[in-house]
Order: C-alpha cells, then sequence, then structure tokens
C-alpha cells in the first residue's frame, strides 16, 4: 500500500524560496502590522450604520506587491435625550396640559439650531403633531434639511385640589347644559 501525503514546507512556508537572512520585522512574511490614526472626513447627514470608505488602508493584497484592500468604518451616532431620528427629520415628544389644549398657548421648544416659539392652537387634540420645516438634520448628499415634528401629548391631572375639581365640575356643568341645548327636539 502507498500513501501519499502532501504538508506545506516548514522553512519556506510553501513560497518555494528560502531566504538567508530574515527581516528582522516581519520575519520574511512580507507584512508588517502597525497601528495608524487615520483622520476620517464624515460627511454631512451621514445616517447611524453607513459605511464610509477609505481605499489603501485595509488588509494587504494575497498578490505579492499588490494594493492594500479598502478600510471601511462603520457610522455609530450618539442619540440625543431630546429628540428622535427618522432619517433626516427629527421627532419630540411635546406635552401640554389640559387648558393648553383647549385654550392654545405659546411654547418654547428645542432645536438643533437654539430654541424656537411655536404656537400650540386652541383646540388642540391628543397625539396632534406640528411640523417645523428645516428645523431637522441636513439630507445626506442634499442640501436641505429635514423637518421637525412635535408630537403633541396631552396631561390629564391625577390629582386635583378642590378649586380645581370645583372649576372641572362646572366645567363639565356647561358642557351638558350645552349638548342638551342642541339636542334635536323629540315631540311628545
Amino acid at each position: 500500500m502507498l500513501v501519499r501525503s502532501v504538508s506545506v514546507c516548514p522553512t519556506c512556508h510553501g513560497r518555494g524560496q528560502i531566504i538567508d537572512e530574515p527581516c528582522p520585522e516581519c520575519q520574511s512574511s512580507g507584512e508588517i502590522q502597525r497601528e495608524e490614526v487615520l483622520t476620517v472626513n464624515v460627511p454631512i447627514g451621514v445616517e447611524e450604520g453607513m459605511a464610509l470608505r477609505i481605499p489603501g488602508h485595509g488588509m494587504p493584497s494575497e498578490e505579492k506587491g499588490g494594493v492594500p484592500g479598502d478600510l471601511f468604518v462603520i457610522v455609530h451616532t450618539k442619540p440625543d435625550p431630546r429628540f428622535e431620528r427618522a432619517g433626516a427629520d427629527l421627532w419630540r415628544e411635546e406635552i401640554v396640559t389640559v387648558p393648553e389644549a383647549v385654550l392654545g398657548t405659546l411654547r418654547t421648544v428645542p432645536t438643533l439650531y437654539g430654541n424656537a416659539e411655536v404656537t400650540i392652537p386652541p383646540g388642540t387634540q391628543p397625539d396632534s403633531v406640528l411640523r417645523l420645516a428645516g428645523k431637522g438634520l441636513p439630507e445626506f448628499g442634499g442640501r436641505s434639511r429635514g423637518d421637525l415634528y412635535l408630537r403633541l401629548r396631552i396631561r390629564i391631572p391625577e390629582h386635583l385640589s378642590a378649586r380645581e375639581r370645583e372649576l372641572y365640575q362646572q366645567l363639565r356643568a356647561l358642557a351638558g347644559a350645552g349638548s342638551r341645548s342642541h339636542a334635536p327636539h323629540r315631540g311628545v
């Protein structure tokens, strides 16, 4: 029985040549590992998870004297507790009281570019959305900006003072009287 075995030469490591005086840095591997500090220009409007390609700074080529590959940097953005991002648009939840929703109010809200005055109109309903045009992030590859959207949540008081309870009871009585006066008349 004849058995044939193939293995890599321990001296030349399969290269077919032996180096009498190996390089002290690479030990004849032809590769030197070193750390490099790079400055990466992150384009305006880049989004979470995008990959930025840096040519020539990747792994070495498998062919002798070949060009190194590319390095890819994955972008991770730090969240801002004031906003939620949706592409170039930003969302913010704004809580208003019942009187503010009923009567309307002027509210100062933060944006990425400083504070902005927003008019909350009378009769605002729960989960209404107000749009502040151009107050979002710059769009990737474009020249425009996204918008800032305010989702209005109405805070219903859980604990009322005696005076507040009295006023809400008066409002309920007024609302009940108004609905009875507008009810269709039914003859007997």
